[in-house]
């Protein structure tokens, strides 16, 4: 009788380690692009941050806290009051654990919006420490090569 319970046992932990093999076969710039993905463009806050990004999250912009769940609260509503906020991802550049992420951001219809950096550290498949930068898009610029 005790031998079923171990079979089981033994099967339920090569299951787990399995699937959390599967999911770290994923290079840092895949983790990235899925989480931005999931947070930027669907804008589904919690479930990016709950999925793709570690509990104890290290944060470097000013304005936020750090760990995932301050993120979650500090965001959360910040999307919840932009509705009509809209990201595009221009591209995302990986070197080793670092991923940065060049996007456009839009706050309101018709606004020029923010150049945004954001660089994320990955580790284990789960993003870990953030720091961002933004440039507002001026309404001039000395060249013609904008942006993005």
């Amino acid at each position: 009788m005790r031998r079923p319970l171990i079979l089981l046992t033994a099967t339920l932990t090569f299951a787990a380690t399995l699937a959390h093999a599967d999911e770290c076969r994923l290079k840092p710039k895949e983790v990235v692009t899925k989480f931005m993905t999931e947070f930027y463009l669907e804008k589904r806050v919690r479930e990016a941050f709950e999925t793709w990004v570690e509990p104890g999250y290290i944060q470097h912009n000013p304005l936020a806290s750090t760990g995932r769940d301050a993120a979650i609260a500090f965001l959360e509503p910040f999307f919840r009051g932009h509705p009509d906020a809209v990201y595009s991802i221009k591209r995302v550049i990986a070197d080793g654990n670092l991923v940065a992420v060049h996007s456009h951001a839009r706050f309101a219809p018709g606004e020029r919006g923010l150049a945004v950096v954001d660089i994320l550290r990955v580790e284990h498949c789960k993003i870990a420490e953030h720091w961002d930068v933004a440039q507002p898009v001026p309404e001039k610029s000395a060249n013609s090569n904008g942006m993005f």
